[in-house]
Protein backbone atom coordinates (compact mmCIF):
# COMPACT_ATOMS: atom_id res chain seq x y z
CA UNK A 1 0.00 0.00 0.00
CA UNK A 2 1.24 3.27 -0.89
CA UNK A 3 2.08 5.95 1.37
CA UNK A 4 1.21 9.16 -0.03
CA UNK A 5 3.30 12.65 0.41
CA UNK A 6 4.48 15.95 -1.27
CA UNK A 7 7.33 17.80 -1.63
CA UNK A 8 7.36 21.28 -1.92
CA UNK A 9 10.69 22.56 -3.39
CA UNK A 10 10.83 26.42 -2.07
CA UNK A 11 13.74 26.94 -4.31
CA UNK A 12 11.53 26.58 -7.05
CA UNK A 13 8.19 28.39 -5.70
CA UNK A 14 7.77 31.72 -7.83
CA UNK A 15 4.63 32.28 -5.86
CA UNK A 16 2.52 32.79 -8.89
CA UNK A 17 -0.56 31.44 -7.40
CA UNK A 18 -1.40 28.57 -10.04
CA UNK A 19 -1.37 26.17 -7.18
CA UNK A 20 -4.11 27.66 -5.48
CA UNK A 21 -6.08 28.86 -8.70
CA UNK A 22 -6.17 25.05 -9.99
CA UNK A 23 -7.17 23.88 -6.89
CA UNK A 24 -9.99 25.98 -6.38
CA UNK A 25 -11.12 25.66 -9.96
CA UNK A 26 -11.19 21.51 -9.89
CA UNK A 27 -12.64 22.23 -6.08
CA UNK A 28 -15.51 24.44 -7.06
CA UNK A 29 -14.68 27.17 -4.18
CA UNK A 30 -15.72 30.28 -4.83
CA UNK A 31 -13.42 33.63 -5.53
CA UNK A 32 -12.81 35.32 -1.90
CA UNK A 33 -12.54 32.15 -0.52
CA UNK A 34 -10.41 30.68 1.47
CA UNK A 35 -8.73 27.58 -1.23
CA UNK A 36 -7.99 23.79 -0.04
CA UNK A 37 -4.39 25.11 -0.33
CA UNK A 38 -2.81 28.82 0.21
CA UNK A 39 0.21 30.89 -0.17
CA UNK A 40 1.73 32.36 2.96
CA UNK A 41 4.14 35.25 1.96
CA UNK A 42 6.56 35.72 5.02
CA UNK A 43 9.38 38.06 5.67
CA UNK A 44 12.52 37.40 7.93
CA UNK A 45 15.46 39.88 9.54
CA UNK A 46 15.58 43.37 9.16
CA UNK A 47 16.91 45.81 6.30
CA UNK A 48 18.85 45.78 4.73
CA UNK A 49 19.63 41.50 5.61
CA UNK A 50 15.95 40.59 4.91
CA UNK A 51 14.65 37.28 2.98
CA UNK A 52 11.05 36.48 1.55
CA UNK A 53 9.78 33.56 1.77
CA UNK A 54 6.75 32.86 -0.08
CA UNK A 55 5.57 28.93 0.02
CA UNK A 56 2.25 26.87 -0.17
CA UNK A 57 0.70 25.17 2.58
CA UNK A 58 -2.09 22.72 2.92
CA UNK A 59 -2.94 19.69 5.12
CA UNK A 60 -0.06 17.73 6.14
CA UNK A 61 -2.01 14.11 5.99
CA UNK A 62 -0.15 13.72 9.29
CA UNK A 63 0.43 10.17 10.42
CA UNK A 64 -1.27 10.48 13.57
CA UNK A 65 -3.55 13.54 12.84
CA UNK A 66 -5.38 15.29 15.67
CA UNK A 67 -8.20 15.88 13.60
CA UNK A 68 -9.44 12.19 13.00
CA UNK A 69 -8.57 11.67 17.07
CA UNK A 70 -11.09 14.39 17.56
CA UNK A 71 -14.21 13.52 15.30
CA UNK A 72 -16.71 12.13 16.90
CA UNK A 73 -18.71 11.32 13.72
CA UNK A 74 -16.04 9.34 12.14
CA UNK A 75 -16.43 12.41 9.19
CA UNK A 76 -12.64 13.11 9.24
CA UNK A 77 -10.76 9.85 8.58
CA UNK A 78 -7.33 7.90 7.65
CA UNK A 79 -7.36 6.33 4.72
CA UNK A 80 -4.90 3.22 4.97
CA UNK A 81 -2.91 5.35 2.41
CA UNK A 82 -2.65 8.15 5.16
CA UNK A 83 -5.05 10.37 2.98
CA UNK A 84 -6.58 12.37 5.33
CA UNK A 85 -10.35 12.93 4.26
CA UNK A 86 -13.09 14.48 5.35
CA UNK A 87 -17.14 13.42 4.77
CA UNK A 88 -19.44 16.17 4.22
CA UNK A 89 -22.39 13.54 4.78
CA UNK A 90 -20.84 12.75 8.19
CA UNK A 91 -19.72 15.92 9.35
CA UNK A 92 -21.81 17.75 11.75
CA UNK A 93 -20.10 21.09 11.74
CA UNK A 94 -18.87 20.97 15.23
CA UNK A 95 -15.25 22.60 14.15
CA UNK A 96 -13.54 20.30 16.35
CA UNK A 97 -11.23 19.34 13.82
CA UNK A 98 -10.30 22.82 12.93
CA UNK A 99 -9.44 23.46 16.28
CA UNK A 100 -7.11 20.51 16.49
CA UNK A 101 -5.17 20.98 13.58
CA UNK A 102 -1.79 22.18 14.97
CA UNK A 103 -0.88 23.92 11.26
CA UNK A 104 -4.13 26.23 11.27
CA UNK A 105 -4.99 24.04 7.93
CA UNK A 106 -8.03 22.80 8.08
CA UNK A 107 -10.78 24.94 6.70
CA UNK A 108 -14.59 25.37 7.96
CA UNK A 109 -16.92 26.40 5.24
CA UNK A 110 -19.42 28.71 6.93
CA UNK A 111 -22.06 28.63 3.94
CA UNK A 112 -22.04 24.88 3.63
CA UNK A 113 -21.58 24.04 7.52
CA UNK A 114 -19.16 21.45 6.94
CA UNK A 115 -15.44 21.61 7.33
CA UNK A 116 -12.92 20.89 4.51
CA UNK A 117 -9.36 20.22 3.07
CA UNK A 118 -6.85 19.28 1.08
CA UNK A 119 -7.27 15.47 -0.05
CA UNK A 120 -4.54 15.23 -2.59
CA UNK A 121 -7.21 15.33 -4.76
CA UNK A 122 -8.58 11.55 -4.58
CA UNK A 123 -10.51 11.64 -7.52
CA UNK A 124 -7.41 12.39 -9.57
CA UNK A 125 -5.04 10.14 -8.01
CA UNK A 126 -7.72 7.45 -8.65
CA UNK A 127 -7.66 7.93 -12.23
CA UNK A 128 -4.05 7.87 -11.99
CA UNK A 129 -3.82 11.47 -12.69
CA UNK A 130 -1.26 13.72 -10.35
CA UNK A 131 -2.95 16.60 -7.92
CA UNK A 132 -4.32 19.78 -9.18
CA UNK A 133 -2.19 21.52 -7.58
CA UNK A 134 1.04 19.57 -8.77
CA UNK A 135 0.08 19.39 -12.36
CA UNK A 136 -1.32 23.49 -12.00
CA UNK A 137 2.59 24.18 -10.92
CA UNK A 138 5.01 25.52 -14.11
CA UNK A 139 8.12 25.24 -12.10
CA UNK A 140 8.36 21.56 -10.90
CA UNK A 141 8.21 23.13 -7.40
CA UNK A 142 5.62 20.67 -6.24
CA UNK A 143 6.16 16.95 -6.56
CA UNK A 144 3.58 14.13 -4.98
CA UNK A 145 4.41 10.60 -4.77
CA UNK A 146 4.86 7.18 -2.39
CA UNK A 147 7.02 7.98 0.54
CA UNK A 148 7.59 4.19 1.11
CA UNK A 149 8.81 3.72 -2.80
CA UNK A 150 12.60 4.87 -2.62
CA UNK A 151 12.30 5.47 -6.93
CA UNK A 152 9.12 7.49 -6.43
CA UNK A 153 9.71 10.91 -7.75
CA UNK A 154 8.77 12.36 -4.68
CA UNK A 155 11.25 10.12 -2.32
CA UNK A 156 13.77 11.16 -4.96
CA UNK A 157 13.58 15.28 -4.34
CA UNK A 158 13.11 14.63 -0.61
CA UNK A 159 16.59 12.69 -1.13
CA UNK A 160 18.07 15.34 -3.48
CA UNK A 161 16.98 18.53 -1.49
CA UNK A 162 17.16 17.10 2.37
CA UNK A 163 13.82 18.30 2.38
CA UNK A 164 11.90 18.18 5.65
CA UNK A 165 8.39 18.14 7.14
CA UNK A 166 7.52 21.68 9.44
CA UNK A 167 8.69 21.75 12.87
CA UNK A 168 6.57 18.58 14.66
CA UNK A 169 6.04 19.67 18.24
CA UNK A 170 3.66 17.21 18.82
CA UNK A 171 4.69 14.06 17.20
CA UNK A 172 1.91 13.72 15.02
CA UNK A 173 4.31 12.85 11.59
CA UNK A 174 3.39 15.72 8.87
CA UNK A 175 3.93 14.24 4.86
CA UNK A 176 4.49 17.40 3.37
CA UNK A 177 8.34 18.25 3.29
CA UNK A 178 9.72 22.12 2.25
CA UNK A 179 13.52 22.28 0.87
CA UNK A 180 15.66 24.79 0.84
CA UNK A 181 17.56 25.24 3.97
CA UNK A 182 17.47 25.74 7.51
CA UNK A 183 16.00 29.33 7.11
CA UNK A 184 12.90 28.79 5.17
CA UNK A 185 12.32 26.06 7.75
CA UNK A 186 12.49 28.64 10.65
CA UNK A 187 10.06 31.02 8.41
CA UNK A 188 7.56 28.57 8.18
CA UNK A 189 8.19 27.96 12.04
CA UNK A 190 6.82 31.50 12.47
CA UNK A 191 4.69 31.76 10.18
CA UNK A 192 2.15 28.70 11.83
CA UNK A 193 3.15 29.87 15.02
CA UNK A 194 3.34 33.37 15.18
CA UNK A 195 4.52 34.90 18.52
CA UNK A 196 2.13 36.00 21.04
CA UNK A 197 1.76 39.38 22.07
CA UNK A 198 2.28 39.84 25.84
Amino acid sequence: MARYGLCVDLGRCIGCYGCVVGCKNWHGVPAGETGRISLKDFFTGMYPQVSRWVFPVMCMHCEHPPCVSVCRFNACHQREDGIVVIDPKRCVGCELCTFACPFGLRIFRHNQGVADGCDFCLERISAGVLPYCVASCPTDALVFGDLDDPESAVSKRIRATGAKPPKDRFGIGPKVFYTHSENSLNAMDRAFNPPRKT
